[in-house]
């Protein structure tokens, strides 16, 4: 059996929902939208406290979840059996054995979940266990959507709600929301309740709550055009909403790596979103393009200036007691005469 992609697994679940399935991926949104899926097209609601079964990983044992695949549904034509977490990638050679009878005996009336949210799992083994889902059952990896993708995703959202964006305000909002899912598809029914016509620039300000990353590129936009005062006083304002200052600068330190990316591809001849085929950019394709535009003003040795700016603030917040806001300021300041030049 192949390894599917969303696509194909909507597919499946149309055609027939029971068999066994590995669902992993970065996508957590995806992985639970799909789990409920497949136990809403197994599990009659009358009888699921007989058909449905879950086991948490740390405590359960493959024979557990053998014999509770094994059982006749009650009343029903199916039942679904969810194993949330199961650490997979520790098994030994007489655990994967018990693993592919698992798979293998799984009864036509049964959909097995293997299903990864909270644990990741990792390794040699992990990619073992993996050969064995293609092979016997269903590996189903959801990974995170593109920022194009997500941006269809958002106006085809807000077409059932019987609004639409302006053309590009949809990528605008994942460029300040981010590109988790959830709070995505909560921002967007926020801001279509809230529009009056079609959805514009000045909506999404108005009532989406932007990333600390949004946050951070706005202030380096500022540095970067020369507008000190809207810097500082962005700065200021991450303060004042208590913004952890570790995550700030680290929020810095990613956004001048982009700005130095970004660059570098430019310089060589390519474009800025090129360089989201070596890094994982996955959703977030438009920091490259952003980056692109803020590097413009500066040259290499600025933008290694810069980093090596930023590296010494967070060396002196972990190693000294300095006020960490005051470090911050410090280092906002020296990028700012790095920007003035």
């Amino acid at each position: 059996m192949p390894a599917l992609n969303e696509s194909a697994l909507k597919e499946k679940l149309r055609e027939n929902p029971v068999g066994v399935y590995l669902i992993y991926g970065e996508e957590n949104y995806l992985k639970k939208v799909y789990i409920d899926k497949i136990v809403a097209k197994t599990v009659d609601d009358s009888f699921a406290d007989f058909n449905f079964h879950t086991f948490d990983g740390k405590e359960a044992s493959l024979s557990d979840i053998y014999e509770s695949a094994q059982a006749v549904p009650m009343m029903a034509e199916t039942k679904c059996v969810l194993v949330k977490d199961f650490p997979l990638d520790t098994l030994d050679d007489n655990g994967m054995e018990q693993l592919k009878t698992v798979i293998e005996d799984n009864p036509e009336d049964c959909a097995l979940i293997f299903s990864f949210v909270a644990y990741e799992p990792k390794g040699a083994k992990w990619t073992k266990v993996i050969k064995l889902f293609e092979k016997s059952a269903y590996a189903v990896k959801l990974e995170k959507k593109t920022a194009v993708e997500l941006a269809k995703m958002l106006e085809s959202g807000a077409k059932k709600r019987g609004t639409a964006f302006e053309k590009g305000v949809a990528a605008y909002l994942v460029s300040c929301v981010g590109s988790d899912l959830n709070t995505l598809l909560n921002e967007t029914e926020k801001v279509c309740a809230y529009a009056q016509g079609e959805i514009t620039k000045s909506d999404v300000d108005a009532v989406c709550i932007k990333s600390l990353d949004a946050k951070v590129f706005d202030m380096i936009k500022d540095l970067t055009a020369r507008r000190f005062d809207s810097a500082f006083k962005k700065l200021e304002l991450l303060f004042e909403q208590r913004e952890d200052e570790f995550q700030i600068l680290g929020a810095l330190i990613a956004s001048y790596t982009d700005i130095y990316r970004a660059k570098s591809a430019v310089k060589s001849g390519g474009r800025a979103e090129s360089v989201a085929q070596y890094y994982n950019y996955a959703g977030k394709e438009f920091r490259l393009t952003n980056a692109a535009r803020n590097s413009a003003r500066l040259t290499f040795d600025d933008i290694s200036e810069c980093v090596d700016i930023l590296v010494e603030a967070d060396t002196a917040m972990k190693s000294t007691s300095t006020d960490k806001r005051l470090i911050l300021e410090k280092a906002i300041v020296k990028l700012a005469r790095v920007g003035g030049r």
